[in-house]
């Protein structure tokens, strides 16, 4: 706290974290100085202590001056006053108090400090506004287990809704629909503590309201409030939780129910006290009307894009805060514009079903492939290198941001994601091994024999006519055979009109390739290459890809591949992939297992990292090598949406010998086209 300020222009932020972290800018832009105070709530909570130490060292330079660590509130006041600041702001839910106790010892404008509490505790939000007759919700705040049981089976209405009477982002939100899952739920919040330290003394249990929620995000100034932008959320139920954030969708048109929710919201904002600057109110329009979730005294969390939110809305919530402390020209203006954003926008939450350390992250590749993605946040994945499953909005691991005129596109790529996220979890997040020792080499495929990749000769006719018949085949096409192997398949296609290029990594096929192609006396065009980095752009009628030989790479490179592939293909050209199908290849294994019992397996399935891994050992230059291969084992619908998201259509699926493909098919033959345009 011995940084020093000139007594300038200042505006002050307390906690400018989450959505408080764009007001340094905001404020720049109405040439004042921000400066930043931390309430010291942080104190109270380790994991939020590590989370405000790392938050101020990334927001240094966005600052004039950063008063952390203070111990004496009277030295910090006055450390302000001298500052002359024209305004004291809160950034984010833990520094409502605060920011309302200083801007009334400074002499500023701010909310009634007398009042703080009731924008902060659920309990007397709801009291307040059952005593200013507008439609809440029934509460109860106790810490007596039988009191709470009575209370519900008065209401005779399940489920009931259990909380902390102080949190955010649906932490420690449980939905009860029994008794005894009241009781398990209450007894698991209480005298716990929250993200910003309160002990849970008392558990709320509250009326649970039925209906589509919204998040109203206004602006106020001398108690005149501003819709800023209106947003509706989609949520998961979960049995026994908090419904977990789907989607969070910007409303565009204001309908009659819109306007009812807004009109209620502001007779909410009249009730609490909040007359100045920005507030979060999340609405249920249930069948009877609007009824109050909660409301914070302060902008709408999630780091939102605020260049997507003023590309659409022409402002964000937080520039138009600043304008209700020191603008009121501004504000005005503010009220008098028109509500008609220009684009639609959808935040997805991601939803993890799975708790473990992960290799990578697919799904930032896979998302940025859907038209409407235009940002997303994997921060904390990231940094963690870690996912947690998700049972609230804090254990969510990401989320993407979809931006576009067109909301039926928007509709389209969140229901590629929600398919993502039930489908297929670890093309969202590539997990790591429980155990070390299913670990497999990444080059495990430089290291096996030859003879491992190549079928018998006497089976190479009968995969060229499989082969020809799936694809469709006419002689004069042009067909990328990747990984070609040693064409003993390849020549056979050529020999009945196909026009031939084979690429494979493994320098002694390409050879044999070349002699066979020789002794038959037809052109090929034969080279050694990786097939994740396949050059050729709309040159190929067909591209065969056969005998397991796609999932040897990480899923990101898997997914480049395919996409060299679409590369590859001229538009209307088809791409045959042939694998084992997984639940048939599983199906065999655990009853080949069953029938060995007692002996040692060299074959594995994890089911964390979803590879089949075996364990070789095989003779080299230097001696014995023991190699630990892991083919990915693909399910369908995950290489529906792999192939989806490269930019081609799944046409066709069979089993082995193009018979009807079912679960118990040991083999999978897809034919996916790439679009004409």
């Amino acid at each position: 706290m011995d940084q020093t300020i000139a007594p300038l222009s200042v505006a002050v932020v307390v906690d400018g974290y989450s959505t408080g972290q764009f007001y340094p800018k905001a404020i720049r832009a109405k040439g004042l100085r921000p400066v930043h105070v931390s309430s010291g709530t942080e104190r109270h909570s380790p994991g939020l202590e590590a989370y405000v130490t790392e938050a101020l060292d990334h927001m240094r330079d966005d600052y004039d001056a950063m008063l952390h660590g203070w111990n004496d509130i009277e030295k910090l006041i006055a450390r302000l006053a001298d500052m002359a600041p024209c305004c004291v702001m809160p950034g984010c839910e833990m520094g409502v108090e605060m920011a309302d106790m200083l801007a009334r010892r400074l002499g500023l404008s701010g909310n009634d400090a007398a009042t703080s509490h009731i924008r902060r505790d659920k309990l007397a939000m709801h009291d307040t506004l059952a005593k200013a007759g507008l439609p809440s919700l029934a509460s109860l705040a106790t810490n007596n287990i039988d009191e709470a049981l009575a209370f519900a089976a008065d209401l005779a209405s399940w489920p009931v809704v259990v909380k902390p009477l102080r949190s955010a982002a649906t932490e420690g939100v449980h939905f009860c629909r029994s008794a005894e899952e009241l009781r398990e739920a209450f007894s698991a919040l209480l005298g716990t503590v929250t993200q910003f330290g309160d002990r849970n003394a008392l558990v709320l249990v509250q009326q649970c309201a039925k209906g589509r929620e919204y998040a109203v995000n206004t602006v106020s100034r001398d108690g005149r409030h501003i819709l800023s932008d209106l947003w509706a959320y989609e949520k998961i139920p979960t049995p026994g939780g908090a419904p977990l954030y789907d989607r969070t969708q910007l409303v565009r048109t204001l309908d009659q129910n819109s306007r009812a929710i807004i009109d209620y919201t502001f007779q909410v904002l009249d009730a609490l006290g909040i007359r100045i600057g920005p507030a979060h109110t999340e609405i249920m329009l249930t069948d009877q009307g609007p009824v109050l979730i909660e409301s914070g005294a302060r902008p709408m969390g999630g780091t939102f894009p605020q260049e997507l939110i003023q590309e659409s809305v022409g402002h964000t919530q937080v520039q138009w805060a600043v304008d209700s402390y020191v603008d009121a020209e501004a504000f005005a203006a503010n009220a008098a514009r028109e509500y008609r954003p220009t684009h639609a926008m959808c935040m997805k939450t991601l939803i993890s079903t799975q708790d473990g350390d992960i290799q990578a992250i697919p799904a930032i590749a896979l998302a940025a492939r859907l038209p409407s993605a235009r940002c997303g946040n994997f921060i904390s994945a990231l940094s963690k290198g870690h996912v947690s499953r998700t049972v609230d909005l804090l254990t969510s691991p990401a989320c993407v941001f979809l931006y576009h005129q067109d909301q039926s596109v928007i509709d389209a790529d969140w229901a590629t994601l929600r398919e993502l996220e039930m489908e297929a979890q670890n093309l969202l997040f590539e997990m790591s091994p429980a155990d070390a020792s299913l670990e497999s080499q990444d080059d495990w495929f430089a290291h096996v024999p030859d003879e491992c990749w190549l079928k018998p000769e006497t089976e190479s006719q009968r995969d060229a006519d499989i082969i020809w018949r799936a694809l469709g085949l006419s002689a004069g096409e042009r067909v990328l055979d990747c990984p070609c192997g040693d064409s003993r398949v390849g020549v056979l296609l050529a020999r009945q009109g196909a026009v031939m290029t084979g690429v494979d990594l493994n320098p002694r096929f390409i050879a044999r390739a070349g002699e066979r192609f020789a002794e038959a006396g037809i052109p090929a065009e034969l080279r050694v290459g990786d097939m994740r980095e396949l050059a050729d752009k709309n040159t190929f009628d067909a591209i065969v890809n056969w005998f397991n030989s796609f999932g040897y790479f990480g899923i990101e490179y898997d997914f480049q591949v395919l996409l060299r592939f679409t590369d590859a293909l001229r538009p209307g050209g088809r791409l045959l992939i042939e694998v084992p199908n997984r639940k048939g290849i599983l199906g065999n294994l655990v009853r080949r297992q069953e029938a060995e019992t007692g002996k040692e397996s060299s074959v594995f399935w994890d089911e964390v990292t979803e590879r089949l891994i075996t364990h070789l050992t095989v003779t080299g230059p230097d001696g014995e090598l023991k190699v630990r291969s892991g083919v990915r084992m693909y399910s369908l619908p995950q290489f529906r949406l792999l192939l989806k998201l490269a930019g081609l259509r799944l046409q066709q699926v069979y089993g082995g010998d193009l018979t009807p493909f079912t679960e118990t098919s040991r083999r999978m033959i897809m034919v996916a086209v790439k679009p004409q345009s």
